[in-house]
């Protein structure tokens, strides 16, 4: 309905006089900067005006604005790829700078430690890229480009203050004292030499979250430094650096659904987590060959506060780039590479110590003409967790053909794959009374994206111009991994800690549906107006709902019938149907006004074991919040943000989020924050 809706409003508008370009490059697709109308998959930038004028937090809050991306409890899922699954690995592989910013033992993503106040661009593309980006990137690419060294001094400090405000359901306020959370922030750039060969880049945030849990907050600090030596067009050399330390606590399970906010016993788990990394990149330019070779170190450690479970774990990771790019003519463009990684982890969580190695070739062919573009690529890639070994090719190919002035169609093929993680084969642990079990025998899931895509680009007069984009897309998954919840041991006198989650291959799924996004500006007067509006409809089910794929401790089979706690729509669990994003801002002078929506339709389908008399007594209230009529038609969020500038250095910016204190279940025995009110203010210099 709103695809119709959206290419009526074009016919209505007419056709535009004159066509623009987005004007926005972007290197994800294809390791090249090329024009994002002329991408052969689906890739979206977030708006600037997201990272720098909308009073977030956290860099997730930013990313799960973009068109079909949720975060659910920390995990990123594209176009309903993913569900919640505890402790699993990412499909979506995160970037930060051309290197990957995944754990080495869990391969999920950590937020906390990813820069928040020198993003330059953030950047999405949307299927499968193992054949360019390996194992994690089944689901897509989340990548952020940060600041790269100016020509003249630039500097933005900031400090933001977020207070949470008390919740609807009264019982939910376990305090009468407001908790809050707030950072500072700063980032800084500058060149020096003849011809600025010498450039740099320093940035970081000191981070405190009291929380709106009991027990639950955040302390944390994190730096990251960028050197970059070109003395010619042909030689470029950085070496790049990055420290983080947080104090945190967490909590799986709520008292009940009355009590959301208090965890179970009313104990929460402490960790202090340390990473750093330092890695280096060389590139060399010689006529139409471009060779880039990247290093990296990466330590990371996680150090339990309890006494009674040691979570203790700590891992090094290595990895090594090899990438020749041959640009032959203005028509063709040659990409090879090779790729060598290097993993230790230690830890009783995962019953010992650990290696994994990961090796890897790659190459791909670009084609440019006057109105078509296609890409071909294929990927060998080795993995190895101590004696288990695994191997896989993938294939990608795709094409964009510029119809018309403004108009592009698009359509692409890619296959992907992802090994298991050491946490998902050996975690052995427990999150109070419920366990986490091991699965040696877990093995490599693998799939492919396809889609059709058309982008019409508009421009009315100079005062209405944007775009409109539908992409058709299709995506199947053999041998998916989820992090299941069941009874996996027989201990005699045991009721709970005889349930957790082991990782299991749940079977062949699919995933079809249809992305809209509109966006676009408009010029009324001295008013400069902003705006995106997207709707992802997916239908993610299981082909073989009947299949056996493993037996409980007490024998009884599993299949995706008998743990769903609604199979009647054979919809894979922990998804949302239908997503819809929008912002909109309008900006008179030193004086902005912005408004974001946020709505996920109802989560229909869960683990039925959650909702088990027996089980629930234990984990108590989750039908009871599933049956909640506020959340039975989906959650509405909607948020509220004002910027005014007192001149070209100082401004600040005040906001509200979840304006009507809309409260949601992202995953079972977890409540959503409050609404809250934030304040920020910010020193830029050029």
């Amino acid at each position: 309905m709103l695809t119709s809706m959206l290419f009526s409003l074009v016919t209505i508008l007419g056709q535009p006089d004159s066509t623009i370009n987005l004007e926005t490059l972007v290197v994800s697709a294809n390791r090249t900067e090329q024009r994002i109308e002329n991408t052969t998959v689906s890739v979206d930038v977030l708006p600037q005006r997201l990272l720098t004028s909308k009073t977030n937090s956290k860099i997730e809050q930013v990313i799960q604005m973009s068109p079909g991306v949720t975060i659910q409890d920390g995990q990123a899922n594209i176009r309903s790829g993913s569900g919640w699954s505890l402790g699993a690995g990412s499909r979506v592989l995160v970037l930060i700078d051309d290197l990957p910013l995944l754990s080495p033992d869990a391969g999920g993503a950590i937020w906390n430690a990813m820069p928040m106040e020198a993003i330059n661009q953030i950047e999405i593309v949307k299927g499968a890229a193992s054949s360019l980006y390996g194992s994690s990137a089944l689901n897509g690419v989340i990548h952020l480009r940060t600041w790269e060294p100016t020509e003249k001094m630039r500097l933005r400090v900031s400090t933001m203050t977020e207070i949470y405000d008390r919740a609807k359901i009264k019982s939910l306020n376990w305090t009468d004292q407001r908790r809050a959370q707030g950072a500072i922030r700063f980032a800084y750039s500058d060149s020096k030499g003849k011809n600025n060969e010498h450039g740099w880049v320093l940035h970081g945030q000191a981070f405190n979250d009291q929380g709106f849990q009991y027990l639950v907050g955040d302390k944390s600090v994190r730096v990251h430094g960028k050197y970059r030596y070109k003395p010619s067009n042909n030689l470029e050399i950085g070496l790049n650096a990055n420290v983080w330390s947080s104090d945190r606590s967490s909590s799986l399970i709520w008292e009940d659904y009355r009590d959301g906010y208090i965890p179970l016993d009313s104990s929460a788990t402490i960790t202090q987590s340390n990473l750093g990394s330092i890695n280096g990149y060389l590139k060399i330019r010689n006529g139409r060959l471009l060779q880039t070779f990247r290093a990296r170190w990466l330590g990371y450690e996680n150090i339990s506060g309890l006494d009674t479970n040691n979570y203790d774990n700590s891992s090094n990771a290595g990895h090594l780039e090899y990438l020749n790019q041959f640009f032959l003519n203005e028509n063709w463009t040659y990409t090879a590479g090779a790729l060598l990684s290097l993993s230790s982890m230690q830890s009783p969580l995962f019953s010992g110590d650990h290696s994994s190695n990961n090796q890897a070739l790659f190459v791909q062919i670009n084609g440019h003409f006057d109105k078509l573009d296609f890409t071909l690529g294929s990927r060998w890639e080795r993995y190895r967790i101590d004696d288990i070994k695994s191997s896989k090719p993938v294939l990608r190919l795709g094409a964009h053909y510029k119809i018309s002035e403004g108009a592009h169609l698009r359509t692409s093929f890619a296959q992907g794959y992802r090994f298991p993680t050491v946490a998902e084969m050996y975690s052995s642990s427990a999150a109070g009374a419920l366990k986490v079990f091991p699965n040696h025998n877990v093995k490599p899931e693998s799939g492919w994206t396809s889609e059709i895509g058309y982008k019409q680009l508009f421009n009315f007069n100079s005062k209405i111009r944007g775009y409109l984009d539908v992409a058709i897309f299709q995506t199947r998954f053999n041998n998916m991994m989820e992090f299941t919840f069941g009874k996996w041991d027989s201990v005699p006198g045991e009721t709970l800690s005889n349930y957790g989650f082991t990782s299991l291959n749940v079977g062949p799924t699919r995933i079809s549906g249809i992305e809209t996004i509109l966006a676009g500006e408009v010029n009324i007067g001295k008013i400069n107006i902003q705006s995106m509006l997207s709707h992802t409809y997916s239908n993610p089910i299981s082909l073989d709902p009947e299949n056996v794929y493993a037996y409980d401790s007490d024998g009884e089979s599993m299949s995706f019938n008998s743990t769903s706690d609604d199979p009647s729509g054979r919809m894979l669990k922990y998804r949302y149907r239908n997503t819809v994003k929008g912002d909109i801002e309008a900006i008179w002078k030193t004086l902005s006004i912005g408004v974001s929506i946020r709505y996920n339709s109802f989560m229909e389908n869960i683990d039925a074991v959650f909702t088990d008399p027996l089980i629930s007594i234990f984990v108590p209230g989750v039908q009871d919040s599933r049956r909640d009529m506020a959340m039975t038609d989906g959650d509405m969020f909607v948020d509220l943000r004002s910027q005014y500038r007192f001149n070209e250095n100082w401004k600040a910016q005040v906001g509200v989020l979840n304006v009507f204190n809309q409260l949601s279940s992202p995953r079972p025995a977890l409540l959503s924050k409050s609404r809250s009110f934030m304040i920020q203010i910010s020193y830029e210099l050029n």
